[in-house]
């Protein structure tokens, strides 16, 4: 037997709705504030957990499959490269010098260059460029000893290559002086030789004698009219560094060792030229064994 609902029943059962949505209101309200009063604390140890070294930053940059993390703290500057979870290397800096550089185009069209300085404190000494590069289906990660060069690196297109090759220098002579002789070059003229850094099989490695004639024999002529200029105003020391720096450029060019001693010879100081026999010696040697870069993937 059915039985209708009276007025009256209706009313009731409205009535009783509405108290429930009420109650279940005021609950959700209760719920929501209590949550807010747990979570309020929780967010501020977050943002508290963040600022736990307010002294230490860290900058990420992407190089296709390799990562550098430059951390710079109140003490130091370490730098992290890494692939995935394989760390490739990690060191510490005494402070930074030069904000890393991601250089497009370079060394070829379409590639792509990470530079990341790292200093080593000290007077005159040393920096250490590390360059990740994106030539191809892989990056690779390359260390240069930079020596005493305190700025950043040069790009420069050759007509021996294509793209664009790096300018570095070789310190090998840095207060050089003839092995048991009495003069010495002092810092400030001793002459720091350029280099050419090539990108070649995936990699960077220093250039080769002979490799670029035209841009060394530039070089020679640059040397050659700064040794002149420095006799004629009197300053051996400089002239007798420019002199180093005209025959060592060139052995570069591709000049044989008696042509290089000869240009050696002509523009030495008098007090220096007993010592030409030495000094071209080592200038061979500095030109062969100059080796500036490592490979670390």
């Amino acid at each position: 037997m059915s039985h209708a609902l009276r007025a009256p029943d209706l009313a009731l059962i409205s009535q009783s709705d509405s108290l429930f949505e009420a109650q279940l209101i005021k609950k959700l309200v209760a719920i929501f504030a209590l949550c807010a009063l747990i979570l309020t604390p929780v967010c501020f140890s977050f943002a508290v957990e963040s600022e736990h070294d307010p002294g230490q930053s860290t900058r990420w940059f992407r190089l296709g499959e390799l990562m550098l993390s430059a951390t710079q703290t109140d003490g130091d500057y370490l730098l992290r490269f890494s692939k995935d979870e394989e760390e490739l290397f990690a060191g510490a800096c005494a402070f930074k010098t030069h904000e890393p550089t991601t250089i497009k185009n370079t060394p070829l069209a379409g590639c792509k260059t990470l530079l990341a300085y790292c200093f080593s404190g000290g007077a005159h000494c040393c920096t250490t460029l590390f360059i990740a590069t994106e030539c191809g289906p892989q990056a690779s990660l390359d260390m240069v000893d930079l020596g005493h060069t305190s700025g950043k690196i040069l790009f420069a297109q050759t007509d021996d290559v294509p793209g664009k090759v790096m300018k570095v220098h070789d310190w090998q002579f840095a207060y050089y002086g003839p092995e048991d002789c009495l003069i010495q070059l002092s810092f400030a003229n001793s002459p720091a030789m350029t280099r050419l850094l090539v990108f070649d099989k995936g990699h960077w490695r220093v250039d080769r004698i002979g490799e670029f004639s035209r841009f060394y024999s530039r070089l020679i002529d640059k040397a050659v009219r700064e040794a002149h200029f420095s006799a004629a105003k009197n300053e051996p020391e400089l002239s007798a560094s420019l002199a180093m720096k005209a025959a060592y450029y060139g052995l570069m060019s591709g000049k044989s060792l008696d042509e290089t001693a000869e240009v050696l010879n002509r523009l030495f100081p008098a007090q220096w030229k007993p010592q030409a026999g030495k000094v071209i010696q080592d200038i061979y040697r500095a030109a062969y064994e100059f080796s500036p870069v490592e490979t670390i993937r």
